[in-house]
């Protein structure tokens, strides 16, 4: 079958995927109780049909409050700077980002994101 044809499909996108024994194992017993003629019939039934618990984690701020509150009073003196001179230099400009950059850290750690 040419490149051309598998996008005549009426399911054009493939996706391959790898199984221990054990898991084959089960996919084949599941498969048995199920009406899935075929393990492409089950895997889309089941990847399109079944239930999908969601987990959220709450997001508590209060340990963040300290850092955060450090940070923005150093932004506030940036701001309070910048307008008493009305002007801003490259520092001022630079220390600003740095801040941002900083909070956005202190958010995703909290988060249990990577940096």
């Amino acid at each position: 079958m040419s490149e051309n044809d598998a996008w005549q499909r009426s399911r054009p996108v493939r996706k391959r995927v790898s199984f221990s024994e054990g898991e084959w194992e089960t996919i084949e017993r599941r498969m048995m109780l199920s009406d899935a003629r075929s393990f492409e019939q089950f895997a889309r039934a089941v990847m399109l049909e079944a239930e999908i618990v969601v987990k959220r984690v709450a997001f508590d701020p209060a340990p963040l409050r300290v850092e955060l509150s450090r940070i923005g009073n150093n932004l506030n003196q940036i701001a309070r700077h910048v307008n008493e001179e009305d002007r801003v230099t490259l520092d001022e400009m630079r220390a600003a980002r740095a801040l941002i950059r900083e909070v956005q850290q202190v958010i995703n750690r909290a988060a249990g994101e990577k940096e």
